[in-house]
């Protein structure tokens, strides 16, 4: 659960008696604790439906990318997934697939290997919406604004050639090319090897 609920399970906490032993005190679920601590009970349920048809991934496609822990960038290239949705908003998330350093060309597929327990680095491009609509909250039941909008997540990979860029060179190339555009943000993570 998000990091945004914390403070309500810390008061859950301190709803429980001194003495360790007994229940919690069971909250009116007319108050945003109290329906958060029903829905944690499990007497409320949440629902969230199904995704718009816009917000399915829809199929994953193959990629192959060079994984930045190479020491070298003409190491060999390694399978990597970017999802149907993704690969159609490079235009709206404004990068390309050379910016995040991968490659659909067959020949690059086809040269690329499995590598086992490897997650690729990420950059998540979120696009959000000009107009505020409100919502209610499936966890508290208070109303809020958000303005919507979209993320697309894309691996990212070691520059290659002569334009060879590690994970600090790819990270800053195309977050300039993001924020160019006020209502778009980037967050990264960085590949893992299990």
């Amino acid at each position: 659960m998000a990091k945004r609920f914390n403070n309500l399970k810390a008061a859950l906490k301190l709803l429980r008696p001194l003495s360790g032993t007994g229940d919690a005190v069971d909250l009116p679920d007319t108050t945003a604790l109290g329906f958060f601590q029903a829905v944690q009970a499990g007497k409320k349920a949440v629902e969230y439906g199904d995704r718009p048809e816009g917000s399915e991934p829809g199929q994953l496609l193959l990629y192959s990318l060079v994984p930045f822990a190479t020491p070298i960038n003409t190491a060999p290239k390694v399978k990597t997934y970017l999802s149907k949705r993704s690969e159609t908003g490079f235009g709206t998330a404004g990068i390309a697939a050379a910016d995040a350093n991968i490659s659909k060309v067959p020949a690059d597929v086809a040269a690329a290997v499995e590598l086992v327990g490897f997650v690729a680095a990420k950059a998540v491009i979120r696009v959000s919406g000009t107009t505020s609509t409100q919502k209610t909250s499936k966890l508290t039941g208070q109303k809020y604004k958000t303005k919507g909008g979209s993320s697309y997540s894309y691996p990212i990979g070691f520059g290659v050639g002569e334009t060879a860029k590690g994970f600090k060179d790819v990270k800053e190339a195309i977050t300039t090319k993001v924020i160019a555009n006020a209502n778009r943000s980037v967050s990264f993570t960085p590949e893992i090897y299990r």
